[in-house]
């Protein structure tokens, strides 16, 4: 319920910023690489494509206030390998909205380019992510080293080693440069709070990604 909450909050904000006039809107597409990691775990690295659309509200002195709704799909296809070819394959597929709040400064070269470094928070709100867990291990369901095989929406699960929180609050920092209408940005978003519900150790996620943009 909390989660909830917090999610209806955050679009009520986006609402309300948007309801403002952008002096420059711009689709969006990336490549995005998030990356899972946490305390007694393995990474877990996805791919994925990012694509929406965002505006941008000039201030004072070359900067300006961009936010926008940003929708991901990533994947991951991760196998850990054992002896004799006892292998788990995790199959991860997820579905995001990215809502960033990004401060730009923009410094223009001449008529028609520019370039850009930017800063801010990122909420990054999880719709649906599923977990399928497949194996070839021979261990009985009583030995310590069973792995079950299963399938898992880790938002809305009650698995004793996958709950995840749908809200991922992001810092992130990146630049990039704009020739006309078109540009390109790259950067990095930094995971701050702890996505993992169970009490087995801390989970962050964080990535890189790279855009190409088109202004109108």
């Amino acid at each position: 319920m909390k989660s909830a909450l917090k999610i209806r909050l955050l679009f009520v904000l986006l609402v309300t910023v948007c309801s403002l006039n952008a002096q420059t809107y711009r689709l969006e597409v990336s490549y995005n690489n998030p990356v899972r990691t946490g305390s007694g775990i393995s990474s877990t690295y996805f791919n994925g494509i990012q694509l929406g659309g965002t505006g941008e509200y000039n201030l004072k002195n070359n900067f300006s206030l961009l936010t926008g709704v940003l929708y991901n799909f990533v994947y991951s296809d991760k196998i850990q390998k054992g002896a004799n070819s006892q292998d788990v394959t995790y199959k991860t597929q997820g579905h995001f909205l990215d809502i960033p709040i990004r401060l730009v400064y923009t410094y223009p070269l001449n008529k028609n380019l520019k370039v850009f470094g930017y800063g801010g928070p990122n909420l990054n709100v999880g719709l649906f992510q599923n977990l399928k867990i497949t194996s070839t291990q021979a261990y009985a369901s009583t030995s310590p080293f069973y792995i079950q095989p299963r399938s898992i929406n880790v938002y809305n699960s009650s698995d004793s080693q996958y709950q995840l929180n749908r809200l991922n609050l992001q810092i992130g920092l990146g630049g990039g440069v704009q020739w006309k209408k078109y540009s390109i940005k790259s950067g990095y978003n930094f995971g701050i709070n702890n996505l993992n519900k169970l009490d087995t150790g801390s989970m962050h996620q964080g990535g890189w990604y790279i855009t190409l943009g088109l202004s109108f």
